[in-house]
């Protein structure tokens, strides 16, 4: 038999992490590994391969085209080790595959995954971080976190516009609330004089962080206030997702514009504005109807909207 020619199955690993989490100090942490550890991995795999799988962009990683292609690879390689291997070692945890937005995966919920993992030991949680629309289906997804407005319903006309799209097709699925999409301007505190909170003419003429996911973010928000300004000018950073421009803030690269839920109590980044402007849309809670009694989702459902809760507290 043929020798198999297989790529570096250690560094498939690692990449496997970091195109699932869309960092590479995010699959470091997953793995337990350091950061240069994983880059050193996803390096061999280039070589393996001949060909970049990342693109290094300032403070930020996206996959390139065969990248992508080597992520779906690796998901389907690596999901049917876990069952198979599951299956031989006997009666073991349910799993549930969620699927969530990139920032929700490493801000808020990889920090509470511990109490999920502590109150419920019959059930496994797989993370898949994207930002497309949710499949909802069978082998790919049982359930998922994603924002943006519900059908149907009304928005104020000024309210901040939500670009991207939940799922391809609502027929069938439930969703649940879980908490608003209320954007925050947060920067470091040295930049606010006093520590006063600044006016939306004020903010408009300072160094603005902008999320390419979220492009019309800026504008929206401070247009709601009737000021004009905010689109994204030559020299001023842009951000892949909300966790890099969070990071950005921190190094004091100017003012991030971001989800209140996303911002830790007590951290190194204040609130620039009192002023808190809720989205055209919501995060949502998203399953089968047909599945949503389902012992394993329900569980899911009722600790997410408690998690919710105490960050609404918070």
């Amino acid at each position: 038999m043929a020798r198999r020619q297989l790529p570096p199955l250690h560094a498939l690993r690692g990449f496997e992490a970091a195109a699932r989490l869309a960092s590479f100090s995010a699959a470091a942490a997953e793995l337990g590994v350091t950061q240069g550890a994983v880059s050193r991995q996803i390096r061999a795999l280039e070589a393996w391969l001949g060909r970049p799988v990342f693109r290094r962009l300032t403070r930020r990683v996206e996959l390139t085209e065969a990248g992508q292609a080597m992520a779906r690879l690796a998901d389907e390689v690596f999901s049917t080790l876990e069952e198979g291997t599951a299956r031989l070692r006997g009666a073991g945890p349910q799993r549930l595959v969620l699927g969530a937005l990139p920032t929700i995966t490493s801000a808020w919920l990889m920090p509470r995954l511990d109490r999920f993992a502590k109150r419920h030991p019959e059930l496994e949680l797989r993370l898949l971080s994207s930002i497309a629309p949710a499949a909802l289906a069978p082998g790919e997804l049982d359930v998922a976190i994603r924002v943006g407005p519900l059908p149907g319903r009304r928005y104020p006309a000024r309210a901040p516009r939500i670009e991207l799209q939940m799922v391809a097709d609502w027929t069938g699925l439930v969703a649940e609330p879980l908490f608003p999409d209320v954007l925050v301007p947060v920067c470091r505190a040295e930049w606010l004089p006093g520590g006063q909170p600044l006016t939306a003419e004020r903010l408009a003429d300072m160094p603005l962080i902008h999320t390419s996911t979220r492009r019309h973010a800026w504008p929206d928000w401070l247009r709601a206030q009737g000021v004009k300004g905010g689109a994204i000018a030559p020299g001023q950073p842009s951000f892949g997702h909300f966790f890099m421009a969070l990071e950005a803030a921190r190094r004091g690269q100017g003012v991030a514009l971001v989800p209140e839920v996303l911002l830790p109590p007590g951290g190194e980044l204040v609130a620039a504005s009192a002023a808190r402007i809720p989205s055209a849309g919501d995060y949502f809670f998203l399953c089968p109807g047909s599945r949503a009694q389902e012992p394993a989702i329900a569980a899911l459902r009722a600790w997410l909207l408690e998690e919710a809760a105490a960050s609404a507290r918070q």
